[in-house]
């Protein structure tokens, strides 16, 4: 069985910045203490402050389905949906190449 990528890209607007970053960081802080969560890193565009990419690998799609059940990732997604139309999201699932 092959581990699997999630790879997010999360947009912000300015001002809602501030109110978003502490939440990513906390799931992937919580996130990594996971069983079968390998790697939850968030981090920042060059070019712009208010874009973000995590990339996250865990053991399978059980896995990843259990962690969006945490609930540090629930506190993260209910923020995003508060923010609505202030924050655009895009995630791809990736397998390993064998």
């Amino acid at each position: 069985m092959s581990k699997i990528s999630l790879v997010v890209t999360v947009k912000v607007k300015a001002e809602y910045r501030e109110k978003l970053k502490p939440a990513m960081l906390e799931n992937a802080k919580q996130s990594v203490k996971e069983d079968n969560c390998h790697q939850f890193d968030v981090i920042v565009s060059q070019d712009d402050k208010n874009t973000f990419m995590f990339y996250e690998v865990y053991t399978d799609e059980q896995a990843l389905a259990d962690h969006r059940q945490t609930k540090h990732f629930l506190n993260y997604w209910n923020l995003m949906q508060e923010l609505g139309d202030n924050v655009e999201r895009e995630a791809q699932i990736f397998k390993q190449l064998t």
